[in-house]
């Protein structure tokens, strides 16, 4: 697979990864969603938290602003502030620097070109032929919606032979009915409908709608290969530095549909377009 420019991060496509779904934005600051007046759109905040073991769990709050075509994700981490914007219908996506007050946008298209069309929207898990899936058939509620949990035993090994291997369970407590479904799964659609080709170069076939993941607790056991074994064995490798147990943690605490003012998907016209670093 080829990898991302430094400009669009792998990370940055992980934020879009909540469970199935991605919007995107414009080139020019002001020009992004052209929506001049107040608009209805799905809104939900998750706590995300990532344990490692012997480590105080890092804790941060994202949320996602999602409408027909247009999508925002507000992601604050410490030392920076940052948002995503996605617009379906002018195929662009932007990242937002709050603190610099810059940005940087691209073509959904490029974006596209260079990763996997399952792999942008969170398929990490699941798609691997010795993956055991387990359905869930008891209903809970999770931000006040109903959900069914979904159980995903994964194994992955390392891009580097020897290096890190594991072992994952991924629990997900997926909803298919809840305030502001017909925007999500829209907004899903419209996306779909806009995949092209991935990284394989064969015609991409969009994946049926994914449902909203209220709930996701991801357990990575790690593993040290034979090469990390004789590095560390030479000083020359911080074999510490690979946790045993890595847990994270994504739960919705609030969901719910209103109005959102008309500038919500729109650059700042006070924001300065970035200067693309070097590939």
């Amino acid at each position: 697979m080829k990898l991302l420019p430094r400009s669009l991060s792998y990370k940055f496509l992980s934020l879009v990864s909540l469970g199935g779904v991605l919007g995107i934005f414009a080139p020019w600051a002001g020009e992004a969603a052209q929506i001049s007046a107040p608009e209805t759109a799905l809104v939900f905040t998750v706590r995300v938290s990532d344990h490692n073991a012997g480590k105080s769990p890092a804790v941060r709050t994202v949320t996602y602003t999602i409408t027909n075509d247009a999508m925002r994700i507000d992601a604050p981490a410490e030392g920076s502030d940052r948002s995503y914007l996605w617009n379906l219908s002018t195929r662009t996506v932007a990242s937002l620097d709050n603190g610099k007050r810059t940005y940087h946008a691209d073509s959904l298209d490029k974006i596209m070109g260079f990763v996997d069309f399952s792999q942008l929207l969170g398929q990490y898990a699941g798609n691997n032929p010795k993956d055991k899936v387990i359905p869930g058939t008891v209903f809970r509620t999770v931000a006040g919606v109903p959900c069914t949990d979904k159980t995903t035993l994964h194994r992955f090994k390392g891009r580097v032979v020897g290096m890190i291997n594991g072992d994952q369970k991924i629990v997900q407590c997926l909803a298919t009915t809840f305030p502001g479904s017909d925007l999500y799964r829209n907004f899903q659609t419209g996306l779909a409908a806009l995949a092209k080709k991935g990284a394989s170069g064969k015609t991409a076939v969009p994946p049926p709608f994914m449902p909203l993941a209220l709930e996701t607790v991801r357990t990575t056991d790690y593993s040290k290969g034979f090469l990390v074994k004789i590095l560390s064995a030479l000083h020359l490798y911080d074999s510490s530095k690979i946790p045993e147990r890595q847990v994270e943690r994504e739960k919705v605490t609030a969901l719910s549909v209103r109005s959102v003012p008309s500038g919500t998907f729109s650059i700042p016209a006070s924001y300065q377009k970035e200067t693309a670093p070097a590939s």
